[in-house]
Order: structure tokens, then sequence, then C-alpha cells
């Protein structure tokens, strides 16, 4: 490691005391995997310690009602029915899971997009390839000018083969705001339905499952809702619900409408809720993650969005202004994720990020574009400070410089 690594490192928002963040590292990556305050983590060890007092109590009565203490929380936060949503492990089991509901025939067109995240494009390519279906790419531009060049970018490779489109509420790699209030009925005008990735979405940027009406929307809680590792939903349009299964079927997969009568739920929610024995303490902790949320800003989860997208765009302008680039995307299409492309001259990504690791002590993505430059991606949550983005400019300059 080198010698730089002990320079003094900016300070973060006093909030991260709350958090177990390594301290010697300026972690700007919350949108890769997120991050869990203690108090969060804790309840859900306290969640699981109930759990094993009475194992049988806990998985034939008692965990009925904690999933749907999570389940109305979380539905308020993504405005849904609550009986629409189901939890999973991530989005991208909430991607394979549609795919695998889907009654795909040879000729069959999947639309995607070139920024979308790449586990569940391979998921698609998997099912494409099983089931004879194709896989068709829309280029989104980079830079891009505003939202009619993304929209006509999707509408282009649309055709009366396409039988579902994904899209990303934000794109994971260049922080791409979709704007699916648009895509979502304008393809439904043209016989599309949509299957949203939003992984990054609740807690991220404010959501409406309801009016945009997608068929199928999946995201994570673990991201921006600061839930533990493993909590995400899927959320299937009601007139879908019929005959749509998880991946594994349980014990009550032939007797649905027996079972769930007894449990006081649909049997599409019955038959998430229970899909085997399974550990589903960070289904329960979501609720608790989110009253956490609430909590740590006078305007709660709004307050909390607003925040972080605000100190994201006074970053990107700074970082731009010292390096003499320009945004590649309006402000109008951005949440707290952030892509700036760099001046990188000979240097590769991957030896930008490790120069700002090793001696800066940075945690940051580096990466492509789909044009083919490097880019550095920031993303804010609320233990980040403007004074860690500053030290972030000045060591791409200095990196950069060399």
């Amino acid at each position: 490691m080198s010698s730089e690594s002990t320079r003094s490192l900016p300070k973060p928002d006093p909030i991260i005391d709350q958090f177990v963040i390594d301290p010697d590292v300026v972690y700007l990556n919350h949108g890769s995997f997120g991050a869990c305050p203690k108090s969060v983590l804790e309840a859900q060890v306290i969640h699981s310690l109930k759990a094993e007092r009475e194992l049988v109590r806990f998985y034939v009565q008692d965990a009925w009602s904690k999933i749907d203490r999570s389940r109305i929380a979380l539905s308020c936060v993504v405005q849904c029915n609550p009986q629409d949503l189901v939890f999973v492990h991530n989005a991208t089991t909430g991607v394979a899971t549609v795919l695998e509901n889907l009654d795909l025939k040879p000729g069959d067109e999947l639309l995607v997009t070139n920024c979308e995240y790449q586990a569940c494009l391979n998921n698609f390519e998997r099912i494409a390839k099983r089931t004879g279906a194709k896989v068709v790419v829309a280029d989104i531009p980079w830079p891009i000018e505003d939202d009619v060049d993304l929209v006509e970018a999707v509408h282009s490779k649309v055709t009366d083969r396409t039988k579902i489109a994904l899209l990303s509420l934000i794109t994971s790699s260049t922080g791409i705001r979709f704007p699916v209030e648009v895509l979502i009925p304008s393809l439904k005008d043209r016989g599309v339905e949509t299957l949203l990735d939003a992984a990054h979405g609740p807690g991220c940027v404010p959501m409406n499952i309801s009016a945009w009406g997608a068929a199928y929307t999946t995201g994570n809680a673990h991201k921006w809702l600061c839930a533990p590792k493993g909590a995400a939903f899927l959320h299937v349009r009601s007139d879908l619900q019929d005959g749509f299964t998880p991946l594994v079927v349980s014990n009550d997969a032939l007797k649905l409408e027996e079972a769930s009568a007894k449990t006081n739920r649909t049997p599409f929610m019955h038959a998430f809720d229970y899909a085997g024995t399974d550990d589903v303490s960070m289904y329960l902790t979501i609720a608790d993650s989110i009253e956490w949320l609430e909590a740590a800003h006078p305007d709660g989860i709004d307050g909390v969005m607003e925040r972080n997208r605000t100190m994201c765009l006074e970053a990107r302008r700074l970082i731009c202004d010292r390096l003499g680039v320009e945004p590649p995307l309006s402000e109008s299409m951005i949440g707290p994720l952030a892509t700036i492309d760099l001046p990188s001259g000979n240097m590769t990504a991957p030896e930008i990020k490790q120069r700002l690791l090793d001696d800066y002590r940075i945690q940051v993505p580096v990466w492509g574009t789909p044009a083919g430059t490097v880019s550095v991606r920031i993303s804010v949550q609320l233990y980040n400070s403007m004074e860690q983005y500053e030290y972030l400019a000045d060591a791409l300059c200095a990196i950069l410089k060399r």
C-alpha cells in the first residue's frame, strides 16, 4: 500500500456512527450493495431468535402476520396494493421468476436495453436459448440529451413479436432514471407488457407502481431502504396473478385455495410466503429498516431521497468542474446516483479504481459506459458528506494528471 494511504480522510456525515462501515474507507458506493444500520441488524437478530424459540409455531402461525407487517410497510413506500406484492431474495430472482412464468414460443422477442444489469440480461439469454425466443437490444445513446431520445430508442425496437420489455427504473452502471411513467403506458398501447427492474427503487427515488401499471415490478430493499441482504420484492399486477408461481413450489402448491384461506391471504401471496423452510428474517426486518429511515430525517423517507439527490447533483457539478468535463445526462434524469465520464487517457478503469482505493482509501465504482468511455459512478446515502466528494475530486485530478 502506498504511503499516501496514511493521508487524513474526509469526515462523513455523523450518522455514519449508526452504521458498521469501516472508518478507514471513504465509502462512496452505497449503490452496489447498500449498507445496513446497526439497529436494523439488531432487529434482524431479534426476529431470528424469536423464531428459534419455537420454530413450529413460527412457521405454522406467527410468520404470516410478521411478513404482512413488512408487506404493508413496503407497499406504502412503493405505492401499490399490498396483496399484489411478495418477497424474493433479490431483484435478479424477481426477474428470473417472471421469465419462468411467461409462455414463450420460438420467434417471440424479448426487448432489453444496452444499459440493463448483466445478471438480468443473463437470465433473458438463458430463457431465450431454452424456448427459442430472441433477445432484442435497444441501444440507449450515451451521453443522452433528454427523455425523448431514450423513449425513441426503446420504441424503435418494438415489433409485433415483442413479448415483454425489460426496463430499469434507474440503470445500475450509468445511473439513468428511465421515464417509466411514459414508457410503460406507451408500450402497453403497442401491446407490449413491461417487466420493471427497480433494483434501485425503494428509498432511492419516489415510486408509484399502481399508477405506472407495469405487468411486473421487482426491486431491492437491501439497497436504498438499508434492509438486510436478501430482502427484495416482486409485484405482479392483479390480472396476471392467476397461475403465477415462485421458482420453487412447496407443500401447499396443489391446494393453494384451501391453504390460503387458513392463513388469510391470497393464493398468490401464500405461494410466495412459504416456498419451503427458509430464513425469512430479512423480510421481517424490512419494516424495521423503513422505520429507521423515516426517523432519520425530519421529512421521513421523502426527505432522505431529496437530501441524497441534492447532494448527488452538487457532487456531480463539483467533479465535472474540477475535471473539465460535461455531465452526460440532464439533472432531470438522475436520482442519488450519477455517472461521470473521465478524461482517462491511457489509464484503464481497473487501474483508476485500484489507485483510488490504494492511495486514497476511496471505495467507488470505476467502469465503462455504453459508448466505451471510462466513468466513475457516485451514489449518495445519508452517511456521505460533500467533504468526501471534494476529496474524490482531488484524488481523480491527481491520478488522471499522472
